[in-house]
């Protein structure tokens, strides 16, 4: 009887360390490995409350930033001008709802388009960033920031902790299925041998001189 109670107690610890490995594989990773060059297109941001050259310069300044990692294979702005031109769309300053976001991927042929609104109200400036997948115009990312300060700290400081947060963040890499299969196949395995071993124990204990059968 103790020997079958170890062995059900066994094989349900082994389960309880395999179970959480293989859901951590599965969603959990690690941005810092990416460089995948996913194709995405930043648009120009939609301003308020400040001047044109001013949200250019704000772009500029994300754009430099994102590239860093080296995680996305980003438009450059000349090649997004000339392909919207060329597709017919003139101005896409009104063009921020996710389904319009989307078409505007399609249409410049990239994976996915960042989407980035500046509102200045006196001493407050309100960032809100988004990403938006072109296939299925779904929604990976979105971040609202709120900030009291000038408008050179928001260039030197904000706009480039948010590149780099949106560079490091979890979006929808693909799973690993080949890893989480090797896993789930070593963790069947382990159980096995235990099971095994325990089971030629217990038998081979039974066997032992002046041992207890155990009641029928």
């Amino acid at each position: 009887m103790n020997h079958f109670f170890i062995r059900r107690v066994s094989l349900f610890l082994v389960l309880a360390a395999l179970l959480p490995g293989t859901v951590r594989s599965q969603t959990i990773s690690s941005p810092s490995s990416s460089g995948d060059g996913e194709r995405l297109a930043l648009l120009p941001f939609e301003i308020r409350g400040l001047t044109a050259p001013d949200g250019l310069q704000l772009k500029q300044k994300f754009g430099e930033t994102l590239a860093e990692s080296k995680r996305f294979d980003i438009m450059p702005d000349n090649v997004l001008r000339n392909n919207l031109d060329l597709a017919g769309i003139g101005r896409i300053d009104s063009c921020n709802t996710l389904p319009c976001l989307a078409q505007v991927g399609k249409v410049l042929n990239v994976e996915k388009v960042v989407h980035i609104s500046v509102d200045q109200w006196r001493e407050r400036i309100i960032l809100h960033i988004r990403l938006v997948r072109s296939f299925d115009a779904a929604l990976l990312y979105a971040e609202r920031v709120e900030f009291a300060g000038s408008y050179e700290e928001l260039l030197s400081s904000v706009i480039p902790e948010q590149a780099r947060k949106l560079s490091a963040a979890y979006l929808d890499r693909k799973t690993n299925w080949y890893l989480i299969a090797a896993a789930i196949i070593a963790g069947v395995g382990l159980i096995y041998w235990l099971y095994s071993t325990l089971t030629a124990t217990s038998s081979a204990d039974a066997d032992l001189p002046g041992s207890t059968p155990s009641p029928q």
